[in-house]
């Protein structure tokens, strides 16, 4: 399952899934991911919560991300959740350029068993067809 936490530049979305996550994390069975663009969310984050920064990586691309993630779960198939903040600031990218990245995204999350939550700036109405469909 992938779910969208959207809304504009400044409306909060990064507060929503940080607080998401940490509610998420005190009843998760498996391990909880948080992958941003840097490790700024350290102390705002659970204990349980394996913060990942991205950054750190030198993770460029859509292809890179995906990869990672994958890399991810052979080395620990007890990930359940994973959030995902501040993608289109890490590959300095538009959303309507993250096709690949969602259509990746349910491919692993399917065949992985995993859920996904990912932050995207704007508003409903303008979000392409393939992010809209994971907004709840």
């Amino acid at each position: 399952m992938i779910q969208v936490i959207y809304g504009a530049k400044g409306t909060g979305k990064t507060k929503i899934i940080v607080q998401q996550a940490n509610d998420y994390a005190r009843t998760a069975k498996g391990v909880v991911v948080y992958l941003d663009r840097s490790n700024h969310r350290l102390h705002d984050l659970h204990r349980n919560i394996r913060l990942v920064d991205a950054s750190a990586y030198d993770l460029h691309s859509q292809h890179d991300i995906l990869s990672f993630i994958k890399g991810m779960l052979a080395a620990n198939f007890d990930i359940e959740q994973i959030y995902m903040d501040g993608i289109t600031r890490l590959l300095d990218c538009n959303i309507s350029q993250l096709a690949e990245l969602y259509q990746g995204m349910e491919v692993i999350s399917r065949e992985h068993n995993v859920n996904f939550c990912i932050t995207a700036s704007g508003a409903r109405e303008e979000l392409p067809d393939f992010i809209a469909k994971f907004v709840q």
